[in-house]
């Protein structure tokens, strides 16, 4: 009847967890390029349970029987718990927002051999120095194309992190010392994320900073990625996720030599300036989610108040001696 209360208990723990990851989800529903967390719940691993300083050791065939020994009872699952929270990488919707400096990323980016999920990101990184290429462990991923120009011209994430390239630099549109070779709102992004200014006649021409392509990456099995924050990713896995020039010269390459040839590569991703992801939340079943959890908490929580009661009664009531 005790077990009953810590089964109950871890119950209500979870669905508390639960609930904090809705929650969570339902207030960042207007953070561009957000991931719902998912939590997943798990049952705590049995338990083996034995008497122990039992005086009767077991009896096996050929061995001598040794007295002391603890006497299996038979195992034991205590309850539930969550164990941890997964993103959820589906592309969320774009919203239009007419600023040159909001990009949003289209894919549908096709599994890999294995049937691992593949998702593009932007590269950022915070740089003490931004004239430097960012190390590789100073990359972070990120869904996130809210961007600003900070006041040496470079371009930021709302959190502070430079935009990095595809050679790892952080991207400067703007030159303070040089007005005339800045970009400003005359900034292009292209659908496969090269960077370049439009001058009065029309002309493209190269950013100051020298950057040509955004550092978009190819992630494989992004639940390799850790959150730090809210819309920042760092990469736990092997190796470093492809850049996406290299990811479609592979694709290229496979397709001519006939591992497959549906759908075509340059299909299958896009960048639209003056728009942003939205965050991939429902809110209706995300309240739906809340309310379910709500419930089950109720529910774990009558469970405690019935076997608290029962314990009441057997300790005063059952056995009473009268006289």
């Amino acid at each position: 009847m005790i077990r009953g209360l810590y089964t109950a208990a871890a119950g209500m723990l979870a669905m508390q967890q639960r609930q904090e990851v809705l929650a969570n989800n339902l207030a960042n529903i207007n953070t561009p390029g957000y991931k719902q967390d998912v939590g997943v719940m798990r049952a705590f691993p049995e338990q083996l349970i034995a008497r122990i300083r039992d005086q009767e050791g077991p009896n096996i065939q050929g061995l001598p029987v040794m007295s002391g020994q603890p006497a299996v009872i038979g195992r034991l699952h205590s309850g539930v718990y969550m164990s941890e929270a997964l993103p959820i990488f589906r592309q969320g919707d774009i919203a239009e927002t007419r600023n040159p400096y909001d990009v949003a990323l289209l894919d549908n980016l096709q599994p890999d051999q294995d049937g691992n999920e593949r998702r593009l990101f932007f590269s950022v990184a915070r740089l003490d120095n931004p004239g430097q290429a960012a190390q590789p462990d100073q990359i972070r991923y990120t869904r996130n194309g809210n961007w600003s120009v900070n006041t040496d011209g470079y371009l930021v994430t709302s959190d502070g992190y430079y935009v990095l390239d595809n050679q790892n630099r952080a991207i400067r549109v703007n030159d303070p010392a040089d007005p005339a070779n800045s970009a400003g709102q005359q900034l292009k992004i292209g659908d496969d994320g090269a960077l370049y200014r439009v001058d009065e006649a029309g002309n493209a021409l190269m950013l100051p900073g020298g950057s040509e392509r955004l550092g978009l990456k190819v992630v494989t099995n992004p639940l390799q990625l850790v959150r730090e924050g809210t819309n920042i990713y760092r990469w736990e896995g092997g190796g470093q996720p492809e850049d996406l020039v290299q990811a479609l010269q592979n694709d290229r390459t496979a397709r001519a030599l006939g591992q497959y040839t549906d759908p075509a590569v340059e299909g299958r991703f896009g960048l639209k300036q003056g728009w942003l992801e939205r965050a991939n939340v429902d809110p209706a079943q995300t309240m739906t989610d809340m309310m379910t959890a709500l419930r089950a908490y109720e529910a774990n929580q009558r469970v405690i108040t019935t076997v608290d009661g029962t314990l009441e009664k057997a300790a005063n009531e059952i056995g009473r001696v009268n006289g």
